[in-house]
């Protein structure tokens, strides 16, 4: 059975894998590299340390597994990274996502673009800050513009970065894309008044794959030299990593969706329509929204990424993806802050004694998770968490419970702004999926049965989802979302509906903390 060598470029390290067509792991290999960090908000990495690491792992899989035939190689990776390419040898600098010290470039972009009658937000499909790779370039441009001569063009992802170092051209997936700031929402084109703003000549931008799996070339004497590949294989490019890893959980047809719980959280989404907006989202001549009014509409501050089309339907496709900024955080916070530094284990105890004695339904008290600022349904900075209904009797367990209620009430606000009210079962990966109270949490306060599932290897099996149907390949491939590895966890009917009856509470509390932010 040939199989597909797959390859994850994220922030840390580089993974690999290769598959079979039915979706079996056979040999893994992980290899990292490091960021360099700095007080003033910078976050770079070497793009030669892209390479090292991709070699070594591909060579480790490749003669482990001698006598396996590969199919393609398939790529994706990090995303909305500034990658300068050089006509000759390798780059030197990669201005990572978490880079912020563009912030005065976005300023002054936004300002110069609504000179000229654009939003910013409107026209992209996003809010825009320091870390798009617009106001990232414009700041190069200005603080290191030996970086940006004598250039083939620039990439945006270490995935992109190999296509072109394999001697394959200058290329980006429509995903990646819509991280940057560059591109249009609703045509999804690179947006040529943006780039100029920007300093960046539009001949530099890569071309756009159409497909959300794309072959854009086979290996050759330049692969072989740089990765240790044989020649002759296509090369794949997958949507980048959120898109690659919503394809391993879920698929990318409309309708499904999907939890993380890390440090961090998310509901992801897939969604029909041509072009990345936001319903109801402002036309791209108004004025955008300040930071506070984005919260009025909770759509409006997800993330809106294009999906390119199925190979099969031609059919565009969105992926919106509503995130906090701390869940599993706001978690460990709450365990030493309340419980007197207990484990996970130690508190999923206390919260299950505390459900024998009082059942499932609401904490009585209403918790925003937001300590550390937030991003979904509000975008605020400067926002702090909060937790209103303490009376005598309110234990820490109790203040733990109401936080992770509150990371729940967040996910659901995203799920009510879609109007998804799917009865299928939602996929939860991530750290927190461990924990069966916190998933009886999720599942009352949504309304939704959830499953558990282990996407450590999501982006890698969404890479040979994407690669088999853009190579016409027979193969029986699942996302994980679709097996049935897991116990279904349904909402409790009654927890459910008083959960319901406070999610306009619970929307109103972010408005009432951000007022006393502000008079703090």
């Amino acid at each position: 059975m040939p199989h597909l060598l797959c390859l994850d470029l994220g922030t840390s390290a580089a993974k690999a894998a290769l598959l079979d067509l039915d979706g079996t792991v056979h040999l893994r290999a992980e290899a990292p590299y490091p960021t360099r960090h700095a007080a003033d908000g910078t976050a770079e990495q070497d793009p030669r340390d892209w390479e090292r690491a991709a070699r070594a792992v591909i060579v480790e899989l490749l003669e482990a597994a001698s006598d396996v035939e590969v199919a393609a190689i398939v790529l994706t990776g990090q995303m909305q990274d500034l990658v300068p390419v050089p006509r000759s040898g390798a780059a030197s600098i990669a201005v990572l996502y978490s880079d912020t010290r563009a912030a005065a470039e976005a300023a002054e972009l936004r300002a110069a673009l609504a000179a000229d009658g654009v939003s910013w937000d409107a026209l992209t499909g996003n809010l825009q800050d320091a870390t798009s790779c617009a106001a990232m370039h414009l700041r190069l441009l200005r603080t290191a513009p030996e970086q940006l001569a004598d250039l083939q063009g620039v990439v945006f992802g270490p995935a992109g970065y190999l296509v072109a170092r394999m001697g394959l051209g200058l290329w980006c997936d429509p995903t990646t894309a819509a991280t940057t700031g560059l591109l249009e929402a609703r045509t999804r084109e690179w947006s040529s008044a943006i780039a100029r703003a920007a300093g960046l000549d539009p001949a530099l931008l890569p071309a756009l794959t159409a497909e959300a799996g794309q072959v854009v070339g086979r290996t050759g004497a330049e692969a072989t030299a740089l990765l240790g590949v044989p020649a002759g294989l296509p090369v794949v490019l997958a949507p980048g990593d959120a898109g690659a890893t919503t394809s391993g959980i879920v698929g990318l047809a409309p309708g499904d969706a999907y939890v993380y719980l890390g440090t961090s959280g998310w509901l992801a989404s897939v969604l029909p329509g041509a072009g990345v907006l936001p319903t109801g989202a402002p036309d791209a001549t108004e004025e955008p929204a300040g930071e506070e009014s984005a919260g009025e509409d909770p759509a409006g501050v997800s993330h809106h990424l294009a999906l390119g089309a199925s190979s099969a339907t031609a059919e565009p496709r969105i992926l919106r993806i509503s995130a906090l900024l701390s869940a599993g955080a706001a978690a460990d916070w709450a365990r030493q802050a309340l419980l007197d530094g207990a484990d996970p284990a130690g508190a999923d105890e206390l919260l299950e004694a505390r459900e024998q004695e009082r059942g499932r339904g609401p904490s009585g008290l209403l918790a925003l998770p937001s300590i550390v600022g937030e991003r979904f349904p509000v975008r605020d900075a400067s926002l702090r968490g909060a937790v209103v209904g303490i009376d005598a009797g309110t234990r820490g367990i109790d203040l733990y419970a109401a936080l992770l209620e509150g990371v729940a009430h967040g996910l659901a606000h995203g799920l009510e702004s879609e109007g998804d009210s799917s009865p299928r079962p939602m996929p939860v990966t991530g750290g927190g999926a461990s924990s069966a109270p916190w998933l009886r949490i999720l599942a009352d306060v949504t309304g939704r049965p959830v499953r558990t599932v282990d996407g450590t290897d999501a982006a890698l099996l969404g890479c040979a989802l994407v690669a088999a149907e853009a190579l016409g390949l027979d193969h029986a491939l699942v996302p994980l979302g679709a097996r049935q590895e897991a116990a279904t966890i349904v909402p409790d009917p009654s927890a459910a509906a008083q959960h319901a009856a406070l999610r306009p509470a619970h929307r109103a509390l972010y408005d009432a903390a951000a007022q006393v932010q502000r008079l703090r």
